[in-house]
């Protein structure tokens, strides 16, 4: 990956765009089935990590959380629009998502 140039968006008293240089060499993926958002006055705590839905004789394994992003609101709020935008777009194109999971597994008719 390589240095990707970006236009932030600014205030209307500025002038110019800023351009701000994206370095992302270093990106690590993760894959995400699950999420636990708490947070104080100040920001927002969005833990992350992966539920494996095995159940054993003793019940279901444990949720293994493995990343917490801490988050300011504003960027709170810009992430929650940009999230609500891309779930629309995917829902045009592909059909709407069920996320109750006793109505995604019945057999569609």
């Amino acid at each position: 990956m390589s240095d990707v140039p970006f236009t932030e968006v600014v205030p209307p008293a500025a002038a110019q765009p800023t351009q701000v240089a994206i370095r992302d060499a270093d990106l690590e993926v993760m894959y995400v089935n699950f999420f636990r958002v708490t947070g104080n006055a100040d920001e927002v705590l969005l833990d992350l990590g992966m539920f494996s839905q095995v159940v054993t004789p003793t019940g279901p394994e444990p949720v293994n959380l493995t990343h917490r992003a801490v988050i300011n609101f504003v960027t709170a709020k810009k992430l929650a629009d940009v999230m609500r935008m891309v779930v629309a777009r995917h829902e045009q194109a592909y059909g709407p998502i069920e996320v109750d999971p006793n109505r995604r597994l019945r057999p569609q008719g």
